[in-house]
């Protein structure tokens, strides 16, 4: 029996089994997450997003943007899914302009539809006016369609890259709808990134993106305050404060401009931050 030489062996034996861990970590690093952090101590700036589903068609009265411009500076604005358009987009998207929102739109993408139709359709829809914010493509559709996959988005925003090619267009989707359907197509990483992560942590975002520019963090937003019928409303974070949002949306420091004609005279009203 020899304790040294025992002790030794052991000795040998664990520093052997410390260094094919180093390097199987070493292989295999772990993924970064970004640390927990309450987003309230950050100066992110706040805006909602709304569709048919924050009016009530039994009431005369439709979402009193008047109201939101108190809190806001900008909306992004359903305009519709499949081939079909938003019953309430073309009222909303006038409204929001009318009071000076800067107004982003999105389009739920359903896998049931072509997604090079789904495109035309939708630039039919918002004619010639594009608004201030990106065009949206809404990813998170679970219908299983015949067109469901990454490559049928490729194709819708392909199609709508020729549609607008001077409009920017962003990505809408989950951190865990991502990673399920199109983890690693390095293609969509060029748009920017509105994600929907329902945590109090910051977002984890798939790996193709460095970082988000929207964070949908709620869809439990108090939506009498916003002044739309629904008693919830969907609400984001800008990545920046309101000066950054302001600087990149600058249309959304005008609000209404009313125009009223006198005889053959014209007069423009215009109200000013």
């Amino acid at each position: 029996y020899n304790p040294p030489f025992l002790f030794n062996l052991i000795f040998c034996f664990i520093m052997a089994l410390h260094n094919e861990q180093t390097m199987d970590s070493n292989q295999f690093p772990t993924p970064m997450i970004q640390p927990q952090r309450d987003p309230q101590t950050f100066n992110y700036y706040k805006f909602p997003d709304v569709s048919f589903w924050q009016d009530d068609p039994t009431t005369p009265q439709g979402i009193n943007f008047t109201k939101m411009k108190t809190l806001t500076h900008g909306v992004i604005i359903r305009a519709g899914q499949n081939l079909w358009e938003d019953n309430e987009f073309k009222i909303s998207w006038a409204n929001a302009k009318h009071v000076g929102l800067s107004r982003g739109s999105y389009w739920f993408y359903d896998s049931r539809a072509n997604p090079k139709r789904q495109a035309e359709k939708w630039v039919e829809v918002m004619g010639n006016d594009l608004g201030e914010m990106e065009m949206w493509c809404d990813f998170e559709d679970r219908y299983g369609g015949q067109f469901t996959g990454w490559r049928h988005w490729f194709d819708f925003m392909e199609r709508l890259r020729q549609l607008v090619p001077h409009k920017q267009l962003g990505v809408y989707t989950g951190y865990y709808y991502w990673q399920e359907f199109a983890a690693g197509i390095s293609y969509f990483g060029k748009y920017p990134l509105w994600i929907a992560w329902y945590n109090p942590e910051l977002p984890r975002i798939p790996p193709i993106w460095d970082d988000w520019l929207y964070w949908q963090f709620t869809d439990n937003g108090d939506g009498t305050l916003y002044g739309v019928e629904s008693l919830n409303i969907d609400l984001n974070y800008f990545n920046g404060t309101e000066t950054d949002f302001l600087a990149r949306y600058p249309n959304s420091q005008v609000q209404a401009t009313l125009i009223a004609t006198f005889g053959n005279v014209k007069v423009e009203y215009r109200k000013v931050n």
